[in-house]
């Protein structure tokens, strides 16, 4: 797996944070108030990754907007509640950024929860970049927030590795001629993530160390 990448553009729900229970109740709450008896838990986990408004627009088109306004609410005023990194993460980041390797987020979230969920971790200040909803043309799948991220980082198509829990990530990675790592500690099937090819399948978060040209331990 070793490889020296320099830059790494990570995504954030899933792959840094685990906000897989706030995602669902904060659907649910939506879906309830707006859609009562019609939807179940696994209806949204089917689509987790696309922009919010995307996924709104599935359940219900007329009332979508309203619905993501219900679910900013329930999600900003939960987040800390449901929230937390996951296992080894921070650790990392903080080894990888001692390492000098150049790292930013690229999410589909919109910057103020992006925001709430590196302070929470305590990392905000690790990452030089951030692409958040909303700040490019397009969002993933589409490449454009990987390029800019990397761009800002000065970062070269075979020195970049986009991070991410989704086929969104990995497809936007692809698409941005950037290789590409699955995380294995999301709750997404792996099976069908596997099947987009992605160049890494991380099984834990010191893996990243490897692929950073550095040791389990972070030496090099």
């Amino acid at each position: 797996m070793s490889k020296q990448y320099t830059v790494m553009l990570f995504d954030l729900d899933g792959t840094l944070i685990d906000t897989h229970e706030l995602i669902l109740a904060s659907f649910m709450h939506t879906l309830e108030r707006h859609c009562p008896g019609k939807y179940t838990r696994e209806d949204v986990i089917r689509y987790m990754g696309e922009p919010l408004l995307d996924q709104m627009r599935r359940f219900d088109p007329d009332q979508a907007e309203v619905m993501v306004q219900t679910y900013r609410e329930h999600n900003i005023q939960h987040h800390d509640e449901y929230a937390s990194a996951f296992p080894g993460v921070v650790e990392v980041l903080h080894r990888l950024a001692e390492a000098g390797v150049k790292m930013g987020v690229v999410t589909n979230k919109q910057r103020k929860t992006a925001e709430m969920g590196l302070r929470l971790l305590g990392v905000e200040k690790l990452m030089q970049t951030m692409i958040c909803f909303g700040e490019t043309e397009k969002a993933k799948p589409h490449p454009d927030p990987v390029l800019t991220a990397m761009k800002r980082l000065h970062g070269k198509p075979d020195q970049t590795l986009m991070v991410g829990d989704s086929k969104y990530d990995l497809m936007a990675g692809k698409r941005a001629g950037v290789a590409s790592a699955l995380v294995g500690w999301s709750k997404h099937d792996p099976v069908e993530l596997k099947a987009l090819e992605p160049d890494y399948v991380l099984d834990s978060p010191e893996d990243l160390l490897d692929l950073a040209g550095l040791g389990s331990k972070g030496t090099s």
